[in-house]
């Protein structure tokens, strides 16, 4: 059986932070909708029943249709194919359903007359269909413990079998906003048989002793940044510390600085919005570099100064490790290891971050030493969703 589910970001439902499951819907849900459970994600079994020898009546429970079900939340790891990352989900059946071949007017008396009523840990499901020769039901089944069975009244020496099987089940799938983009499998191999997963008794052989459940999960995120106008291109200015200023209100400090000679410290600004669904990783490169940072070069000497650079981010994304919200974050040259490791909490769509660039005052003494002088410098930010 294959199980699938997958992730894309929606601007329009934004709060959507989980998997839709993508699994055809099969079986008795499929062709009878109406009776199913409401919510009820139903799949066919591929499995028939066939009675391997007579039923004798008021026999034990596994002398009679029994059904021993994977009714316990089980835990599948899934693998994503091209990064290795794993991640799990849960699984269980909550339903099962089958269609009964009979012979006429055909009793079941133990649990009440007819399917629609099973023992514990089974429920009644819905209202059964069927006609003189076949009869279909559908159980809720609980996470208790124990099968479900049906306990003839009457000897049965004639030929029946279950077929058009299908289960109802619960699929707990992971924060797809804590996993990489990719495609994530994972398989249960359930045996099929008496002791086994899949339980069907003694008298009933099933058509195979081995199901393996398949699971698919697909993460399809976004990371999206679009620069503002002009914001690829930035003028530095001199400032007051944590400020930024216009260029009008930079050509009015460099007027006071003529007056007073407090060297002011220049600053600037690259706004962008930014579109993101999953985790990241923000690093710089650089044309010019002094150290750790980047620099800026004069036209007239060579001179190099350092070049603070500083990542704003919008509120919807979080730091990995501490889980804090990024303001002024150092940017560092090259991708480094379990630094500058984003998480986006929430998706969000065009929300507003910037870069700040911030030469310090000691070096704005440097740069004016040249004095009439351009200092030009290149940085590269890169958004890498590819953490790893």
């Amino acid at each position: 059986m294959n199980i699938s589910a997958s992730f894309t970001p929606s601007a329009t439902n934004p709060e959507n932070n989980g998997f839709t499951n993508t699994t055809p819907l099969s079986g008795y849900c499929a062709t009878w909708p109406v009776y199913c459970p409401p919510g009820a994600f139903g799949i066919a079994l591929p499995l028939e029943l066939s009675l391997k020898r007579p039923i004798v009546a008021n026999d034990v429970p596994r002398n009679n249709p029994y059904f021993g079900l994977s009714n316990k939340s089980r835990t599948i790891p899934v693998v994503n194919e091209t990064t290795g990352e794993t991640s799990e989900v849960t699984f269980r059946v909550s339903g099962f359903s089958a269609t009964y071949s009979k012979v006429g007017y055909d009793y079941w008396w133990q649990g009440g007359q007819s399917f629609m009523y099973p023992n514990a840990p089974c429920q009644y499901g819905g209202p059964s269909v069927g006609n003189s020769v076949w009869y279909a039901f559908i159980w809720k089944v609980t996470s208790a413990d124990g099968a479900c069975y049906k306990v003839s009244t009457m000897d049965r020496t004639e030929p029946s079998r279950f077929y058009d099987m299908s289960i109802a089940y619960e699929l707990k799938t992971p924060d797809p906003l804590k996993m990489s983009s990719g495609v994530y499998k994972g398989t249960a191999s359930l045996t099929v048989g008496p002791g086994g997963n899949i339980d069907f008794g003694d008298v009933y052989e099933a058509s195979d002793t081995m199901l393996n459940i398949n699971f698919t999960l697909t993460v399809t995120h976004e990371l999206k940044l679009t620069p503002a106008a002009g914001a690829q291109t930035v003028a530095l200015q001199p400032c007051p510390a944590g400020k930024i200023c216009s260029e009008d209100e930079g050509e009015a400090n460099w007027e006071r600085w003529m007056v007073s000679r407090v060297t002011p410290q220049l600053t600037g600004r690259s706004a962008f919005t930014l579109s993101s669904s999953g985790g990241f990783t923000v690093f710089m490169d650089c044309a010019d570099q002094i150290g750790n940072e980047c620099a800026l070069t004069s036209d007239n000497s060579g001179q190099r100064v350092p070049m603070r650079v500083a990542l704003n981010l919008p509120d919807n994304v979080i730091d990995t490790q501490t889980g804090s919200t990024v303001t002024g974050r150092p940017l560092l040259i090259g991708k480094s290891d379990g630094q500058n490791y984003f998480s986006t909490k929430a998706y969000g769509a065009d929300k507003p971050g910037s870069i700040d660039f911030l030469v310090r005052q000691q070096d704005v003494d440097t740069m004016l030493a040249t004095r009439p002088d351009t200092y030009r410098g290149a940085v590269t930010v890169i958004f890498d969703p590819n953490i790893y």
